[in-house]
């Protein structure tokens, strides 16, 4: 026995409410260490000491464990989603519990339930039971970035987004695959904690932790060795104004936002900028339909280059029914808009209201469009937008979906993301919106360019370092040139998660095949 044996079998012993009651305080800790506080050595303690809790009881004891767990998780890490439904609060507030504590209910199920079944695969086996829990959890956040349009917010890998050294793992297998290699690590952990545990299982649980330092390490010097270059002629400017979304959508305002937009450009320049980004619906007029606003934002933008910004776009559809869109659009100085881009993937709830002939009977309503839904649009392609290489746009939460970055048409060489974390006030939430896209640019070798209104402007190069920025609530521009993407493709960039998937579900059905076998003999 080691000097750890006796505490962690009071820890293995706990039952009743004292099991689930500190189940729901380590998914708190698990969330703790995601952006922005970062606290990682606070999330593996608590994936530790969760794997060491769910291997000590019934198997009724280890899903509601599992289930109490992430439920914890995703209370305290998308508590700020609440704020939205202040924006509108006498029309909202009311449903507040809904997305605080009734989503958490519904996310929940995925990375229990999957991981619960790893755990069941591994017999009775505590080191298979170990080694395999990561693998279902893996299973159940890939599946909630795809059930019911997904929502793949804080990914256990992004706990290592403090750091850029420690992101590098994402280029080769992803944030889904950095977060099961840092569960494996923990795994190791538990078991070398375990009073069940032999001395020689010990010694050779500690090579997952030591591995998985090994890979950190590899990462440190990918970063290390990689300069800084930029495209050559290209500087951005970024224009955060930090319009409260209280006070965006007032008719008497819209012209004052405008115009604050305008002042912000003009502000004088270091270097002068060669392409000019405003964020998402910057504009609150429906830019391709007003020809007098498109002539007069067009002597903003630079020769040879443009004003991109996100404005609405409406067209009719074979009924002479009114389609609304969320879109990004190029205007060159000529006054034409030179490119465009509709957002595909639209929130649910914020941008259109599921079930809408059930729900809005109901009091229910959509919180950014009210009566009238978004629509997808197209198929992405890369934009073409003057003066710069084809750019993979993504508005708002796009860029939180590892799976969705590739366009059709010419590879993008750089992603363009417009957001509005207005929403959320100065909560975790713009932090963590930040953290996934920086992963997108990891993930694809990709320099990203983000312009918010309120949020966190940036643009970070293809190995996820922020070469400039403008922190939350603040008013005033970015400047900075556009970093070059890598000459090729990073791995995870080429195969995606369907390899790790696959080794997931193959490890399962292994343990269960083996596990099976033994129990029967």
């Amino acid at each position: 026995m080691n000097r750890l044996s006796v505490p962690v079998a009071r820890w293995q012993g706990l039952v009743g409410w004292r099991r689930y009651g500190a189940a729901v305080l380590l998914g708190g800790m698990l969330a703790a260490a995601q952006a922005p506080l970062y606290l990682w050595p606070l999330g593996l303690a608590a994936l530790v000491a969760m794997q060491l809790l769910v291997v000590s009881g019934s198997r009724r004891q280890a899903f509601l464990t599992l289930y109490l767990f992430a439920y914890g998780y995703f209370v305290a890490g998308l508590y700020w989603i609440g704020i939205a439904f202040f924006v509108d609060a006498e029309r909202f507030a009311i449903l507040l519990p809904l997305p605080v504590l009734g989503l958490p209910l519904l996310l929940a199920l995925f990375p229990a339930g999957a991981a619960w079944l790893g755990d069941l695969a591994g017999g009775r086996n505590p080191v298979w039971r170990h080694l395999l829990l990561p693998c279902g959890w893996l299973l159940g956040e890939w599946l909630r970035g795809w059930v019911l349009t997904g929502f793949p917010w804080n990914l256990v890998g992004y706990v290592w987004g403090m750091a850029p050294f420690a992101m590098q793992p994402a280029a080769w297998i992803g944030a889904h695959g950095l977060g099961l290699v840092t569960m494996l690590a923990c795994s190791g952990l538990a078991l070398a904690a375990a009073p069940q545990s032999n001395r020689h299982l010990r010694l050779a649980a500690l090579a997952l932790p030591l591995g998985f330092g090994l890979l950190l390490a590899a990462g440190a010097w990918r970063v290390a060795v990689a300069p800084f270059e930029s495209v050559s002629g290209v500087q951005f400017r970024l224009v955060q104004p930090s319009v409260p979304q209280t006070l965006k959508w007032r008719d008497d305002l819209r012209q004052k936002h405008l115009e604050a937009h305008i002042a912000l450009t003009l502000q004088p320049a270091a270097v002068p900028p060669t392409h000019i980004v405003w964020p998402e619906t910057a504009i609150p007029y429906l830019l391709d339909e007003e020809t007098a606003l498109r002539a007069a934002l067009s002597r903003l933008a630079p020769s040879g280059g443009a004003l991109i910004t996100g404005a609405p776009r409406r067209s009719f559809d074979q009924t002479r029914s009114l389609v609304l869109y969320n879109s990004i659009f190029a205007l060159g100085p000529d006054g034409a808009l030179a490119a465009q881009y509709d957002k595909i993937h639209l929130v649910p709830f914020g941008e259109y209201l599921p079930l809408r002939a059930l729900l809005r009977p109901l009091g229910l309503d959509a919180l950014a469009v009210g009566s009238i839904d978004f629509s997808p649009g197209a198929a992405a392609a890369a934009m073409a937008i003057p003066g710069l290489p084809p750019a993979r746009a993504l508005v708002c939460y796009e860029a939180i979906f590892p799976a969705e970055i590739a366009a059709a048409g010419p590879p993008a060489r750089w992603l363009l993301n417009i957001t509005n974390d207005a929403w959320f006030g100065r909560s975790s939430g713009p932090h963590q919106h930040l953290a996934a896209a920086r992963f997108r640019a990891v993930e694809q070798g990709l320099p990203l360019v983000r312009a918010a209104n309120n949020g966190i402007s940036a643009i970070v190069d293809p190995y996820g370092r922020m070469i400039a920025s403008l922190g939350l609530d603040a008013v005033g521009v970015v400047d900075g040139p556009l970093p070059r993407p890598l000459d090729a493709a990073p791995l995870y960039a080429r195969l995606g998660d369907g390899p790790l998937v696959g080794l997931a579900l193959a490890l399962l059905l292994l343990g269960w095949l083996v596990n099976r076998r033994r129990i029967n003999h």
